[in-house]
């Protein structure tokens, strides 16, 4: 059973350079994905001749579809298609259609019309141009028996606007032999390696592939399942979903794209709930996390960065002498912290983060990477001694990971008689 392979090429010294990020590619597999296409291969290569011939006469040797970015526009180093008409062995040929295209352009913007800018509407013989409805640059469409190359400007915003318009629906009306489905199952506070031991006993069935994506605290696990049709591929992972349900429970906070932070706000809107958050060491970035979700304003009613034990004293009612006797970093102070919180607010939750983000502060008995986080709500405080490795950011993206985490725990937790 043959899955359609496909393969993305990005063309430029940029990314290679590491000033630019390759967010093309992954955009480009996201959409195969959907529909049933596997990106096998993700390659970069420089702005030269040789070595994008290479790459290209290489892909038509091995995959079935081929997405080139990069290199399309009118500047010296924008040399993709006449890379592309050097590995086709075809010569280039001017398209009167990309050729009023351009002009057009030039014409509205009042720009000249410079031989680099005049070759934008040439293609290699036999491929056809794809509309920029965004730009200048045409795409380019070439196939040849079950082959088909497609390239696109490396411009994002042109990228995607011709693969919509004009890619995935030619790409819709093809029918692979098999057809292929994935399923995202994102988990929280899991170690990779124990993921991996859990789904190796589960014996998992032929056409199924697994990989892991770790980011700190969190592991997303991607199902892959390949079949003789969509269907019969879907059912495959359901009943893979339906395991890892039963084995992990709660350590499950999503399956699909939604963030944890979104899975967070979404509890909070179901169980009518607020919050409020009062951070140190985390300096306000569980706050920006979940701020940056739409409609946010539903349920964060306030947020206090307390760097200083006087704004821990003065803003949320910490009292002093728990400050003196078991200092900023410690469970009483993030207790107080979180009802200090809820309580200024008026909130049903607050959450409360203070530790030692490094790289200094830290001592024998308070090292570096030590965080206290709390949860106040209408069943009580709940208070976690957390210690977390890496450098400042990583500790803390990982508080603000588990903060959230403890948040979307407590939301669910609420009941109708529990609630404020």
């Amino acid at each position: 059973m043959a899955v359609m392979q496909a393969e993305i090429i990005a063309i430029g010294s940029e990314l290679l350079s590491g000033r630019v990020i390759n967010t093309n590619a992954a955009y480009l597999s996201r959409q195969l994905q959907a529909l049933g296409i596997a990106a096998r291969r993700h390659l970069a290569v420089p702005d030269e001749p040789a070595a994008i011939v290479e790459a290209i006469t290489a892909a038509l040797h091995r995959s079935d579809l081929i997405l080139i970015t990069g290199g399309l526009g009118p500047t010296d180093d924008d040399i993709t298609v006449q890379a592309l008409a050097r590995a086709l062995g075809q010569p280039l040929v001017r398209s009167s259609q990309a050729a009023r295209h351009v002009q057009r352009l030039y014409r509205r913007h009042g720009a000249h019309l410079s031989r680099l800018a005049a070759r934008q509407a040439f293609v290699p013989r036999g491929a056809r141009p794809l509309p920029n409805p965004l730009g200048t640059a045409p795409g380019v469409w070439w196939e040849r028996g079950a082959t088909r190359l497609i390239a696109l400007p490396g411009v994002p915003q042109e990228m995607r606007a011709i693969l919509q318009a004009s890619v995935l629906p030619r790409l819709r009306r093809l029918r692979p032999a098999g057809a292929l489905a994935t399923r995202t199952i994102r988990t929280i506070g899991v170690l990779e390696l124990q993921l991996q031991r859990l789904l190796r006993r589960f014996h998992l069935p032929p056409g199924v592939s697994v990989g892991f994506y770790p980011n700190l605290l969190m592991v997303d696990v991607q199902l892959t399942a390949t079949s003789t049709s969509a269907r019969r591929a879907a059912m495959l992972l359901d009943g893979i979903e339906r395991r890892l349900h039963r084995a992990l429970g709660r350590a499950i906070y999503a399956v699909g794209e939604p963030s944890l932070e979104a899975v967070a706000g979404e509890s909070l809107v179901r169980h009518r709930a607020t919050v409020a958050i009062a951070e140190s060491c985390t300096g306000g970035l569980v706050s920006t996390v979940l701020t940056e979700v739409p409609g946010s304003s539903r349920y964060v009613t306030l947020s206090v960065v307390a760097y200083h034990n006087q704004a821990k004293i003065h803003v949320l009612g910490v009292a002093p002498a728990l400050l003196a006797r078991h200092g900023a970093v410690s469970a009483p102070v993030a207790r107080a912290m979180a009802e200090g919180a809820r309580r200024l607010s008026g909130s049903t939750f607050g959450v409360s983060v203070t530790g030692i983000a490094g790289p200094g502060g830290g001592t024998a008995d308070k090292p570096v990477g030590l965080v206290y986080l709390a949860w106040a709500g209408p069943q009580g405080t709940q208070v976690a001694r957390k210690f977390f490795y890496g450098d400042r950011a990583g500790i803390r993206r990982q508080a603000a990971q588990l903060a959230l985490n403890g948040l979307r725990l407590a939301a669910n937790a609420l009941t109708p008689s529990s609630r404020r």
